[in-house]
């Protein structure tokens, strides 16, 4: 493959891996929104129900009760958390993943190759290549 081709490669890799991680962190950061939005209407609508639950129907104390409905708030709160910060990569975007390091992998192999090569056909190879097969036809004689 051309070095041409192979950055090409490289750049659209990276490029897809970059869109890919943007949905997947929309789609993190919209759990985040809806766990908030959970929480937060929850917290209104709930929060008489659950007082009055506890007070009347359990028995508990004002102070028992609204110690309950924060208790309940703060739960529904680190479940959105759990929720929203888990984030897996999708298979595809394992799969760019791995072309776009092999390909990293046959650029730097032809940078190299093209080196090498040009160090072997350049002026001061082929000078020192002169150089080493006169001094053996010079020890022949």
């Amino acid at each position: 493959m051309k070095i041409g081709e192979l950055g090409k490669t490289i750049i659209e890799g990276e490029l897809t891996l970059r869109k890919l991680m943007a949905i997947r962190l929309g789609r993190q950061a919209a759990f985040l929104i809806v766990a908030a939005v959970f929480a937060f209407f929850a917290a209104i609508t709930g929060h008489g129900l659950l007082w009055a639950l506890c007070y009347q129907t359990f028995g508990f104390s004002a102070l028992g009760a609204a110690a309950t409905v924060f208790g309940f708030d703060v739960l529904i709160v680190l479940m959105g958390l759990v929720m929203g910060r888990r984030s897996y990569m999708t298979p595809e975007e394992i799969r760019v993943r791995f072309a776009r390091e092999h390909a990293m992998n046959e650029l730097r192999q032809s940078l190299a190759l093209s080196a090498v090569a040009a160090t072997m056909a350049g002026p001061l190879t082929r000078h020192t290549g002169r150089a080493v097969w006169n001094l053996f036809r010079g020890r022949a004689r």
